[in-house]
Protein backbone atom coordinates (compact mmCIF):
# COMPACT_ATOMS: atom_id res chain seq x y z
CA UNK A 1 0.00 0.00 0.00
CA UNK A 2 1.46 3.36 -1.11
CA UNK A 3 1.36 6.35 1.52
CA UNK A 4 0.48 9.82 0.00
CA UNK A 5 2.45 11.64 2.56
CA UNK A 6 3.18 15.59 2.15
CA UNK A 7 6.78 16.46 1.84
CA UNK A 8 5.68 18.65 5.33
CA UNK A 9 4.41 15.51 6.91
CA UNK A 10 7.60 13.59 6.75
CA UNK A 11 9.75 16.73 8.05
CA UNK A 12 7.71 16.99 10.65
CA UNK A 13 7.54 13.20 11.71
CA UNK A 14 11.36 13.26 11.26
CA UNK A 15 11.78 16.48 13.32
CA UNK A 16 10.01 14.73 16.22
CA UNK A 17 11.36 11.77 15.98
CA UNK A 18 15.05 13.21 15.87
CA UNK A 19 14.40 15.33 18.99
CA UNK A 20 13.02 12.10 20.81
CA UNK A 21 15.74 10.04 19.42
CA UNK A 22 18.86 12.66 20.73
CA UNK A 23 17.22 12.76 23.85
CA UNK A 24 16.73 9.29 24.48
CA UNK A 25 20.71 9.16 23.44
CA UNK A 26 21.50 10.88 26.19
CA UNK A 27 19.62 9.08 28.56
CA UNK A 28 21.21 6.18 28.10
CA UNK A 29 24.86 7.82 29.16
CA UNK A 30 24.29 7.52 32.82
CA UNK A 31 24.02 3.88 32.09
CA UNK A 32 26.79 3.78 29.87
CA UNK A 33 29.28 6.19 31.54
CA UNK A 34 28.22 3.43 35.10
CA UNK A 35 29.22 0.66 32.70
CA UNK A 36 32.59 2.10 31.47
CA UNK A 37 34.05 3.65 34.44
CA UNK A 38 37.38 3.58 33.12
CA UNK A 39 36.32 5.06 29.88
CA UNK A 40 34.59 7.74 31.44
CA UNK A 41 37.41 9.46 33.01
CA UNK A 42 38.78 9.80 29.30
CA UNK A 43 35.80 12.01 28.11
CA UNK A 44 35.31 15.79 28.11
CA UNK A 45 33.39 17.53 30.88
CA UNK A 46 29.55 15.97 31.51
CA UNK A 47 28.37 19.13 29.91
CA UNK A 48 30.21 19.27 27.03
CA UNK A 49 29.23 15.28 26.51
CA UNK A 50 25.57 15.92 26.65
CA UNK A 51 25.39 18.83 23.88
CA UNK A 52 27.62 16.91 21.61
CA UNK A 53 25.51 13.87 22.14
CA UNK A 54 22.22 15.74 21.79
CA UNK A 55 23.72 17.99 18.16
CA UNK A 56 25.19 14.68 16.89
CA UNK A 57 22.35 12.62 17.29
CA UNK A 58 19.82 15.17 16.42
CA UNK A 59 21.84 15.64 13.21
CA UNK A 60 21.83 12.17 12.51
CA UNK A 61 18.65 11.18 13.24
CA UNK A 62 16.75 13.91 11.24
CA UNK A 63 18.60 12.93 7.64
CA UNK A 64 17.93 9.01 8.38
CA UNK A 65 14.21 9.42 9.65
CA UNK A 66 13.24 11.57 7.05
CA UNK A 67 15.12 9.24 4.57
CA UNK A 68 13.83 6.43 5.98
CA UNK A 69 9.80 7.98 5.94
CA UNK A 70 10.25 9.22 2.20
CA UNK A 71 11.44 5.63 1.18
CA UNK A 72 8.70 4.31 3.45
CA UNK A 73 5.85 5.67 1.84
CA UNK A 74 6.01 3.38 -1.46
CA UNK A 75 6.35 0.34 0.67
CA UNK A 76 3.55 1.38 3.35
CA UNK A 77 5.94 1.58 6.04
CA UNK A 78 5.14 4.60 8.50
CA UNK A 79 5.07 5.83 11.80
CA UNK A 80 0.53 5.70 11.20
CA UNK A 81 0.04 6.97 15.00
CA UNK A 82 2.46 9.90 16.02
CA UNK A 83 1.89 11.01 11.79
CA UNK A 84 -2.15 11.16 12.94
CA UNK A 85 -1.21 13.09 16.14
CA UNK A 86 0.65 15.40 14.16
CA UNK A 87 -2.02 15.79 11.50
CA UNK A 88 -5.28 15.80 14.55
CA UNK A 89 -6.54 13.16 12.66
CA UNK A 90 -7.99 9.97 14.19
CA UNK A 91 -5.61 6.86 14.80
CA UNK A 92 -5.94 4.48 12.14
CA UNK A 93 -5.59 1.37 15.34
CA UNK A 94 -7.31 0.94 18.43
CA UNK A 95 -5.02 1.63 21.62
CA UNK A 96 -5.59 -2.61 22.13
CA UNK A 97 -2.62 -2.84 19.38
CA UNK A 98 -0.27 -0.76 21.16
CA UNK A 99 -1.35 -3.03 24.36
CA UNK A 100 -0.28 -6.04 22.38
CA UNK A 101 2.83 -4.79 21.08
CA UNK A 102 3.96 -4.46 24.70
CA UNK A 103 2.88 -7.48 25.75
CA UNK A 104 4.51 -9.20 22.75
CA UNK A 105 8.44 -7.32 23.88
CA UNK A 106 8.05 -8.16 27.79
CA UNK A 107 7.68 -11.86 25.97
CA UNK A 108 10.58 -11.16 23.85
CA UNK A 109 12.27 -9.91 26.76
CA UNK A 110 11.78 -13.24 28.73
CA UNK A 111 12.45 -15.43 25.75
CA UNK A 112 15.90 -13.71 25.33
CA UNK A 113 16.58 -14.08 29.22
CA UNK A 114 15.83 -17.62 29.27
CA UNK A 115 17.86 -18.02 25.60
CA UNK A 116 20.50 -16.21 27.59
CA UNK A 117 20.98 -19.41 29.92
CA UNK A 118 21.23 -22.55 27.43
CA UNK A 119 23.91 -20.30 25.46
CA UNK A 120 25.74 -19.60 29.31
CA UNK A 121 27.50 -23.39 29.03
CA UNK A 122 28.89 -22.39 25.38
CA UNK A 123 30.74 -18.97 26.74
CA UNK A 124 33.91 -18.36 27.76
CA UNK A 125 34.97 -17.76 31.25
CA UNK A 126 35.10 -13.51 32.04
CA UNK A 127 39.04 -14.17 32.75
CA UNK A 128 38.54 -12.15 35.81
CA UNK A 129 37.02 -9.66 34.84
CA UNK A 130 34.38 -7.89 37.27
CA UNK A 131 31.01 -6.04 36.13
CA UNK A 132 30.45 -2.90 38.02
CA UNK A 133 26.54 -2.64 39.58
CA UNK A 134 24.77 -0.33 37.81
CA UNK A 135 21.94 1.37 39.86
CA UNK A 136 18.25 0.79 38.70
CA UNK A 137 17.30 3.81 37.90
CA UNK A 138 20.28 4.35 35.32
CA UNK A 139 19.30 0.33 33.80
CA UNK A 140 15.98 1.55 33.38
CA UNK A 141 16.45 4.76 31.70
CA UNK A 142 18.98 3.31 28.93
CA UNK A 143 15.80 1.31 27.77
CA UNK A 144 14.40 4.28 25.85
CA UNK A 145 17.60 4.48 23.48
CA UNK A 146 17.01 0.77 22.28
CA UNK A 147 12.94 1.64 22.36
CA UNK A 148 13.66 4.71 20.17
CA UNK A 149 16.80 5.71 19.24
CA UNK A 150 18.49 1.87 17.80
CA UNK A 151 14.27 1.80 16.11
CA UNK A 152 15.29 4.98 14.46
CA UNK A 153 18.43 3.25 12.71
CA UNK A 154 17.27 0.52 12.61
CA UNK A 155 13.98 -0.25 11.59
CA UNK A 156 12.61 3.29 10.16
CA UNK A 157 16.16 3.55 8.21
CA UNK A 158 17.94 0.37 7.61
CA UNK A 159 15.08 -2.23 7.29
CA UNK A 160 12.97 0.63 4.86
CA UNK A 161 16.23 1.19 2.78
CA UNK A 162 16.72 -2.74 2.30
CA UNK A 163 12.94 -3.37 1.16
CA UNK A 164 13.72 -0.30 -1.01
CA UNK A 165 16.51 -1.71 -2.84
CA UNK A 166 15.03 -4.95 -2.55
CA UNK A 167 11.78 -4.02 -4.62
CA UNK A 168 13.71 -1.78 -6.63
CA UNK A 169 16.12 -4.88 -7.60
CA UNK A 170 13.89 -7.45 -8.20
CA UNK A 171 10.44 -6.49 -8.37
CA UNK A 172 8.98 -5.81 -11.84
CA UNK A 173 5.71 -3.98 -11.15
CA UNK A 174 6.88 -1.24 -8.42
CA UNK A 175 3.06 -0.64 -7.58
CA UNK A 176 3.19 -4.08 -5.21
CA UNK A 177 5.69 -5.05 -2.96
CA UNK A 178 5.78 -9.14 -2.53
CA UNK A 179 5.98 -10.12 1.08
CA UNK A 180 9.28 -11.60 0.41
CA UNK A 181 10.76 -8.33 0.48
CA UNK A 182 9.65 -7.42 3.99
CA UNK A 183 11.01 -10.45 5.30
CA UNK A 184 13.94 -10.09 3.76
CA UNK A 185 14.64 -6.72 4.86
CA UNK A 186 13.74 -8.06 8.03
CA UNK A 187 16.11 -10.62 8.41
CA UNK A 188 18.67 -8.58 7.21
CA UNK A 189 18.30 -5.75 9.17
CA UNK A 190 18.11 -8.14 12.53
CA UNK A 191 21.29 -9.71 11.66
CA UNK A 192 23.03 -6.60 11.41
CA UNK A 193 21.66 -5.80 14.28
CA UNK A 194 23.14 -8.87 16.25
CA UNK A 195 26.31 -8.18 14.57
CA UNK A 196 26.26 -4.40 15.93
CA UNK A 197 26.43 -5.82 19.38
CA UNK A 198 29.49 -7.81 18.97
CA UNK A 199 32.04 -5.14 19.46
CA UNK A 200 30.07 -4.90 22.94
CA UNK A 201 30.47 -9.16 23.44
CA UNK A 202 33.70 -8.80 22.78
CA UNK A 203 35.08 -6.42 26.03
CA UNK A 204 33.28 -9.23 27.70
CA UNK A 205 34.72 -12.51 26.00
CA UNK A 206 37.20 -13.58 23.17
CA UNK A 207 34.88 -13.42 20.03
CA UNK A 208 34.75 -17.53 19.91
CA UNK A 209 32.27 -19.37 17.91
CA UNK A 210 29.89 -19.72 20.97
CA UNK A 211 30.02 -16.10 21.57
CA UNK A 212 29.28 -14.93 18.32
CA UNK A 213 26.70 -17.30 17.77
CA UNK A 214 24.77 -16.29 20.65
CA UNK A 215 25.09 -12.47 20.28
CA UNK A 216 23.39 -12.61 16.88
CA UNK A 217 20.79 -15.26 17.82
CA UNK A 218 19.91 -12.96 20.41
CA UNK A 219 19.86 -9.86 18.94
CA UNK A 220 18.81 -11.07 15.42
CA UNK A 221 15.50 -13.07 16.80
CA UNK A 222 14.50 -10.04 18.84
CA UNK A 223 15.34 -7.46 15.58
CA UNK A 224 12.93 -9.87 14.34
CA UNK A 225 9.81 -9.31 16.28
CA UNK A 226 10.77 -5.73 16.09
CA UNK A 227 10.86 -5.63 12.36
CA UNK A 228 7.32 -7.90 11.92
CA UNK A 229 5.49 -5.49 14.30
CA UNK A 230 7.44 -2.18 12.33
CA UNK A 231 5.80 -4.14 9.23
CA UNK A 232 2.21 -4.96 10.15
CA UNK A 233 1.97 -1.87 12.67
CA UNK A 234 3.98 0.98 12.30
CA UNK A 235 7.02 1.79 13.63
CA UNK A 236 5.71 3.22 17.08
CA UNK A 237 4.62 -0.71 18.05
CA UNK A 238 8.14 -1.54 17.52
CA UNK A 239 9.43 1.11 19.44
CA UNK A 240 6.94 0.01 22.71
CA UNK A 241 7.52 -3.70 22.06
CA UNK A 242 11.79 -2.93 21.58
CA UNK A 243 11.40 -0.31 24.82
CA UNK A 244 9.30 -3.36 26.67
CA UNK A 245 12.09 -6.29 26.08
CA UNK A 246 14.87 -3.72 27.61
CA UNK A 247 13.30 -2.82 30.51
CA UNK A 248 12.57 -6.87 30.85
CA UNK A 249 16.61 -7.52 30.31
CA UNK A 250 17.73 -3.88 32.25
CA UNK A 251 15.63 -4.64 34.62
CA UNK A 252 15.28 -8.30 35.25
CA UNK A 253 18.27 -9.83 33.80
CA UNK A 254 20.44 -6.44 35.22
CA UNK A 255 22.34 -5.85 31.36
Amino acid sequence: MRLNLPERSLLHLALLWAVLGALATVAVLPYTLALYPARAAQLPPLGILVLASVAQSFVLLLGLSWLGLRLGRPLGLDSPLVRAWLERQPPSQPPSTLVRAGVAGLMIGGGLLLLDRLFAPLLPPLAGLTLPTVALWKRLLASGYGGITEELLLRLFLMTLLAWLLRRSFVRRQDLTPPWVFWAAILLAALLFGAAHLPAASTLWPLTAGVVVRTLALNALAGVGFGYLYWKRGLEHAMLAHFCADLVLHGVGGS
